[in-house]
């Protein structure tokens, strides 16, 4: 397949880290359970631990010079979806790391894994549920085959998923900090889906600061998505960052687009009059 022209190249902090074939993507899980991806990556956790052995602070990198005269830290602008996203989606092949939809900001998270318990976590909003199935019909209606959808723990991540596309399967991965987790998340962005899908990751945007040069803090908003492509060898490419009205313009698009092509071919079958002598 050919590279669209200027995505952001992302290195891997972990590029000693194994890819892991389709086979090897995660089976059912429960919210709190281990995820298969940890045995998967077992003997690379020492590569891994060594090579992104910065804590997942959940903060943007100061944009500032340091004391030792490093270079600025310079916020990105990421790709715009053009005219040729859907189609590549629709071939499959691609990861769709979406943030999860709107949220009550009332609600505060307590700290801890208090991942089945609702009233301690921040939920999402009536919007957010909203904004939800939006996403979820748009991407239906692109006809992109999604495969498997991984989500956070958190009720946030599980609804705006389950809303969105009928189903997930919640890891720790998606969630938890440090470099073991961290280094899985990078394997799940390097990987390629099952043939002919595309995977879904729904996640937090505090994760992905620490493994996506240049992105900034609510840069991601919430219910936005990077489509991703993994590249292999510990790297991927950001191809689009993708808002919820991108998905249903993509979609409209999409169905004037069919509907003009069978309109000319409906036109072009019509058997022609002839002239009466």
């Amino acid at each position: 397949m050919t590279r669209p022209p200027g995505p952001v190249r992302i290195a891997s902090l972990v590029s000693a880290v194994t890819l892991l074939g389709s086979s090897l993507l995660p089976g059912p899980a429960s919210a709190a359970g281990p995820s298969s991806l940890a045995a998967a990556v077992d003997s690379s956790k020492t590569v891994a631990n060594s090579a992104a052995a910065a804590p997942d602070s959940g903060a943007a990198p100061p944009d500032s010079s340091t004391a030792t005269g490093s270079a600025r830290t310079v916020r990105k602008e990421f790709p715009r979806p053009d005219s040729t996203l859907a189609a590549r989606l629709r071939s499959g092949g691609y990861v769709i790391v979406l943030r999860h939809s709107i949220t009550d900001w009332a609600q505060r998270d307590v700290d801890g894994e208090h991942f089945e318990d609702r009233s301690a976590q921040r939920n999402l909003s009536r919007e957010g549920e909203t904004q939800a199935a939006r996403i979820g019909r748009a991407i239906a209606e692109l006809r992109v085959p999604i495969g498997t959808v991984l989500s956070s723990p958190m009720w946030r991540c599980r609804d705006t998923a389950q809303i969105a596309f009928g189903r997930h399967q919640a890891v720790p991965e998606l969630f938890r900090r440090g470099p073991e987790y961290r280094a899985m998340r990078l394997v799940l962005l390097g990987t390629e889906p099952e043939e002919g899908k595309d995977m879904v990751l729904v996640t937090h945007q505090d994760l992905l600061i620490p493994i996506i040069e240049g992105l900034r803090r609510d840069q991601l908003k919430e219910g936005d998505a990077f489509v991703v492509k993994p590249l292999g060898e510990g790297a991927f490419e950001i191809v689009a960052q993708v808002t919820p009205e991108d998905w249903e313009r993509m979609a409209a698009d999409s169905k004037a687009a069919t509907v003009a092509k069978n309109g000319q071919a409906l036109k072009s079958t019509k058997p022609r009059k002839t002239a009466k002598k």
